[in-house]
């Protein structure tokens, strides 16, 4: 095996089969705060990503993506033709608009070829061209950034499965996960060992402390099937006298938003990259997810600010939650011929929760509490050095 250089300052490149900004998605979101964090580290980052999107939560035409652009004050530079390069704080992105996939390959390849990066970060190939790519232009210097389950290509929660790309997970030099729950999944359906280390993704102290018994929305975001709408919905049903909000993002499409205009005491916010913009006006979160969430960082993120969370018991949400109380019971959907299939749930263990959270002060008060003391003791551990060490260790053939 041949033994990569590690000079104090690393170059880094991450693959990406998403949009970079905005980044409202959980994974996107960390993998930019990532490569931000490593970059103030005085390590050179670059990352290869997408320039459009097919969801509601990203520019879809080349006129949005400059308009995108201008609003932050970034100045876009069209390399070569469907290559759009800009500097986003200290990391510098690629955003491509190719139309084959094979064009997407290629420029991968030389892109990775031409910088000599020390280390490839490649994180959910949705599409599964960017590993093999990565692994040919960069024997023995790619890191596997996952976050999401669905996207592997074995195990029960596969929806492709494919034991030609799960060979390639396996030739990567290392895998990283963020939660035990994926790090137990890899193993066992996969015969794949990884590195549990959780993303520096929530920011810098102090944290406002949000939590409110008297004001704000029972609030959801991204409501879609996958995240448990209908759970959502029928909540926001039984307790009319109670305002709910839903944040929209990849996964609603517009039959479910004319469902939610429709229940009078829903109201639709936008989506914001500063969670705070959401949060600050949320009183109870819910993540009622019917499909097993890696981690789920938005749970954190609310728990950090004393905003208290009802989530699923399913996956890595468990995991997520801290040992705080309300991790309450779901029947997991499943993926069929025609999309995602959800189950008949069991609203009583919810309703019964919001209630004593919605009624009872107390309850209120010290499930905050103990949220937001158990959030900063979760994240006082967090650091990108974690990242900078496992990759000197790599470097020094470990």
């Amino acid at each position: 095996m041949c033994k990569v250089s590690h000079p104090e300052t690393m170059k880094i490149v991450l693959l990406q089969d998403e949009i970079y900004l905005p980044s409202f998605g959980g994974g996107t979101k960390a993998n930019r705060y990532l490569l931000e964090a490593l970059a103030l580290n005085g390590h050179e980052c670059l990352a290869i990503t997408r320039a459009l999107t097919q969801s509601a939560d990203g520019p879809n035409d080349m006129q949005q993506f400059v308009a995108e652009m201008n609003k932050r004050g970034t100045q876009v530079h069209e390399t070569r033709p469907e290559v759009y390069a800009y500097q986003y704080g200290q990391v510098q992105v690629e955003s491509t608009n190719f139309e084959s996939s094979d064009e997407q390959r290629d420029y991968l390849s030389d892109r990775i070829l031409q910088i000599e990066p020390d280390w490839v970060f490649v994180t959910d190939d949705k599409r599964r061209l960017m590993l093999q790519t990565a692994l040919m232009a960069a024997p023995d210097r790619v890191i596997l950034l996952l976050q999401t389950i669905i996207q592997l290509p074995f195990g029960p929660l596969s929806v492709d499965i494919d034991p030609e790309y799960t060979g390639m997970l396996k030739a990567a030099r290392a895998v990283v996960v963020i939660s035990d729950f994926m790090k137990n999944y890899m193993l066992e359906y996969g015969d794949i060992s990884s590195h549990l280390l959780p993303m520096p993704v929530y920011g810098k102290a102090p944290y406002p402390d949000l939590g409110c018994f008297e004001h704000g929305y029972v609030t959801m975001i991204n409501p879609c099937k996958l995240k448990g709408v209908d759970i959502f919905l029928a909540l926001a049903h039984q307790f009319p006298d109670v305002q709910f909000a839903a944040v929209p993002t990849w996964g609603a499409g517009q039959d479910l938003i004319k469902r939610l205009h429709k229940q009078p005491n829903i109201r639709l916010l936008k989506p914001a990259e500063d969670i705070e913009n959401i949060l600050s006006r949320t009183r109870i979160l819910l993540v009622p997810s019917l499909w097993p969430e890696t981690f789920g960082y938005v749970v954190p993120e609310a728990m950090l600010r004393g905003i208290p969370v009802l989530a699923s018991d399913i996956g890595g949400l468990p995991e997520a939650k801290l040992g705080v109380d309300y991790l309450l019971p779901v029947k997991a959907g499943e993926f069929g011929k025609d999309g995602f299939v959800c189950r008949a749930q069991d609203i009583l263990p919810w309703s019964d929760a919001l209630e004593v959270l919605l009624r009872d002060r107390d309850s209120y008060q010290a499930c905050s509490k103990q949220s937001r003391l158990a959030a900063h003791e979760f994240v006082a551990d967090l650091s990108v050095s974690r990242f900078e060490v496992l990759m000197e260790k790599l470097a020094d053939g470990d």
